[in-house]
């Protein structure tokens, strides 16, 4: 089993990221499999975890050391993706400026991990861009290109409060669809 954790858009950020999927979805027929989750932010990509119990309690303390964070969407990305039964598709997300306040939280999240579980290993632990996905796997990529080429035309920047923590849980350790879910909302602070 695996877990995420993730910065929960509020409600503004959450209404423009669902708008943006179904525009995505009239312009290229990208599906809503993004709908399975609440708009977030990830501070680390899916890891293994010992436990779900004791990984909600790892959760509901380390949501206590973080506090609002303003985060920026200062562009809009196209990215392949076989997260649909291996096939080419794609993921189109809103780019998120780096701040100093999501480096360090990303950081801390890491550091506490590692002192509670010793070594968590995930995908792009060394090389992660900050993002908020809109649409992924539901369309051949040609199709998603559609969709990003207009939804890139219409692009400005914006800035959203997120203001609580989630713990993503995915009971197969591939993410099969259907697999995962929200587990757990806190409110940070």
């Amino acid at each position: 089993m695996k877990a995420t954790i993730v910065l929960i858009a509020e409600t503004e950020a959450e209404n423009y990221g669902r708008k943006l999927m179904l525009e995505a979805h009239r312009l290229g027929n990208t599906g809503f499999e993004m709908a399975r989750l609440p708009q977030h932010v990830s501070l680390k990509q899916p890891f293994v975890i010992p436990s779900l119990e004791k990984m909600e309690q790892f959760f509901d303390e380390f949501a206590k050391t973080l506090t609002l964070v303003d985060v920026e969407f200062v562009g809009i990305d196209l990215f392949p993706s076989n997260v649909l039964n291996g096939v080419e598709s794609g993921c189109i997300s809103l780019r998120v400026k780096d701040t100093r306040q999501l480096v360090d939280a990303q950081k801390c999240l890491n550091e506490n991990l590692y002192r509670q579980f010793g070594p968590c290993p995930a995908e792009h632990d060394n090389d992660y861009i900050f993002h908020m996905t809109v649409a992924i796997g539901g369309a051949d990529f040609e199709l998603y290109k559609k969709a990003y080429n207009g939804l890139k035309q219409s692009f400005t920047r914006h800035t959203f409060r997120f203001d609580k923590l989630g713990l993503f849980y995915y009971d197969d350790d591939n993410i099969a669809p259907g697999t995962y879910f929200c587990y757990k909302v806190c409110e940070m602070g």
